[in-house]
């Protein structure tokens, strides 16, 4: 057997257990460390919690990471964009960037070897099947990085569309005499089933003001995990609030009816490009089908009337 072929046998095998243990790993794994941790110390007394547990599925996350040492970027300028990439999508473990990695290197090799491993057992080779492997490569290693994207856009569309519903209950709650701090953590609470991303970015940004952060620092952290304009407007609100000593129900009231006038916005504005939209898939589909049904006819008949006149011509 051709030593390509086994070669990339050997790799397909050893990429394809990783991704698939690794996938397993992040799959059972907490997505929040910290939130995690501080449902355990809350769950139970300090003499009774015992030692934390190592993570299940270490050991897979470091098969990963040497897999994804590979293909890791040397500047540290890229490597901070995925990592801000990875933890906008609420993925935020240590060795979240070298798992990712990893993974893209896995698919990529699985890939490109069970590729190369079906045309070595089937009967007649692959036609050109190094240029196969080549684009099996280049989608299984950039595939992720379409779904990491897939991922912050719907998390980040997610926490948008709820925070206006959200500000009104914190402007309730403030106004009903808690304290900012406190609507924060009843909000959270509150909005546990509708909006779970977003009541887990509260309950962190809370867990962080009480373990002494400053509220405009936690604010600002909440901005930068989520990457949501809404969000970075709302944290300058507070800081801007607590600077001037204004009413923070007032203020958040006015950002809350902000946002629902630029989500009209949106609306409507996405409502004007549904005819444009719509042109294509009417001449592509539509009009050929009317076409068909309203012409059909008369072209069976001009060519009945004229098939006898071109059979015996005079």
């Amino acid at each position: 057997m051709d030593p390509i072929i086994l070669f990339g046998a050997g790799l397909a095998s050893v990429a394809a257990i990783a991704l698939v243990l690794g996938l397993r790993a992040f799959a059972f794994a907490p997505r929040d460390a910290v939130l995690e941790r501080a449902k355990r110390v809350t769950r139970a007394p300090a003499s009774e919690a015992g030692p934390v547990a190592p993570e299940e599925g270490a050991a897979w996350e470091s098969l990963l990471g040497s897999l994804g040492g590979l293909a890791r970027p040397k500047e540290a300028n890229e490597m901070g964009r995925v990592r801000k990439t990875l933890v906008h999508a609420g993925i935020r473990d240590e060795h979240a960037v070298e798992t990712f990695f990893g993974a893209k290197m896995a698919l990529a090799l699985a890939l490109g070897g069970g590729l190369l491993v079906s045309s070595a057992l089937l009967p007649a080779p692959i036609p050109r099947v190094r240029m196969l492997v080549i684009v099996l490569l280049s989608v299984g290693f950039y595939a992720p990085n379409v779904w990491l994207q897939a991922r912050v856009q719907s998390r980040q569309t997610a926490l948008a569309r709820s925070l206006a519903d959200t500000l009104d209950l914190i402007v309730t709650c403030v106004e009903a005499g808690l304290g900012l701090d406190a609507a924060l953590a009843r909000i959270a609470r509150e909005i546990e089933l509708s909006a779970p991303e977003l009541a887990s970015e509260l309950r962190q940004t809370t867990m962080e003001i009480h373990a002494g952060v400053a509220r405009a620092a936690a604010f600002r952290r909440l901005a930068e995990r989520t990457g949501v304009e809404e969000l970075r407007v709302l944290s300058a609100i507070v800081i801007q609030t607590e600077m001037f000593g204004t009413a923070v129900g007032q203020a958040l009231r006015t950002h809350a009816a902000s946002m629902r006038t630029r989500r009209s916005h949106r609306a409507e504005e996405k409502a004007a490009t549904a005819s444009v939209k719509m042109m294509l898939p009417l001449i592509a589909c539509i009009l050929p089908s009317l076409f068909c049904v309203i012409l059909g006819p008369a072209i069976v008949r001009i060519v009945t009337s004229l098939s006898p006149a071109l059979r015996h011509p005079s």
